[in-house]
């Protein structure tokens, strides 16, 4: 968590995981004393059921005419495609009728699912909870975000299923060093996921960033505290929302 502030506003940025196993401890101090100091949170998206959402996913994530999935990954991949599909409790069918990208984010979801981790035990819903009766804004909304995705070119998108499938990462060392608050190592454990795509980093994290980042500089003239509770992703590294503070000359300091 980092924060930044002036005479009369204070901004709290807090790192998250959006889905974690039940009983993992987060609520430290500095975290606690910002949330209960902040009259306003602000997250990624605003809160909605679990079918609205799932409604929402469907309705981007759903396309028609394009080959099976199978033929939309290198014949090497086959084998691993079978077995990211029955990790994250889908089938192959269910796939095909997907766009590349939601068939890659639902493939991602088999080595989180394998731990128990869901979002119910995520930051973004315990800190919804919490905020009941207070302000809650959003920076964007699913629809929005889902839309980068179908924006996305189809040589990307397939780019992102085959780096799904070749390395599925280790989600287990990405909550522990999000927990220990290791920036470098939770930076290692994201970035190859965007070696050599700079388009999926520039529309999925960059561009996003320069915009959330343009949103905390006109809110610091506001008077105010504001908890921005956002993926911790979006906080660490070269191009992330804590950098482009600093470029813009704001005072950013590390509180936990």
């Amino acid at each position: 968590m980092w924060r930044v502030a002036d005479g009369d506003t204070e901004i709290w940025l807090l790192g998250t995981i959006h889905a974690l196993p039940s009983g993992v401890e987060w609520q430290t101090p500095a975290i606690a004393h910002a949330l209960a100091t902040a009259d306003t949170l602000v997250t990624e998206i605003p809160p909605a059921p679990p079918a609205a959402s799932a409604a929402t996913f469907a309705r981007y994530a759903g396309a028609t005419g394009l080959p099976p999935i199978s033929q939309r990954v290198g014949a090497s991949q086959h084998e691993a495609l079978g077995a990211a599909a029955e990790a994250a409790g889908v089938s192959v069918e269910t796939l095909n009728g997907l766009r590349t990208w939601a068939a890659a984010v639902t493939l991602a979801g088999g080595p989180i699912r394998a731990t128990g981790a869901s979002s119910e035990h995520g930051l973004e819903e315990t800190l919804a909870a919490r905020f009941a009766g207070r302000a809650h804004r959003a920076l964007e909304t699913q629809a929005g975000q889902l839309a980068l995705f179908n924006a996305l070119p189809e040589d990307a998108q397939r780019r992102m299923l085959a780096r799904t499938l070749s390395d599925p990462g280790d989600y287990d060392a990405t909550v522990r060093a999000w927990e220990t608050g290791d920036v470098g190592a939770l930076a290692a454990r994201l970035e190859p996921g965007f070696r050599d795509a700079p388009d999926l980093q520039r529309v999925l994290v960059t561009d996003r960033n320069r915009r959330w980042t343009a949103w905390i500089a006109r809110r610091m003239r506001v008077p105010g505290r504001v908890l921005v509770a956002v993926g911790a992703g979006h906080l660490v590294g070269r191009d992330s929302v804590i950098a482009m503070l600093v470029a813009r000359g704001l005072r950013v300091q590390r509180v936990q």
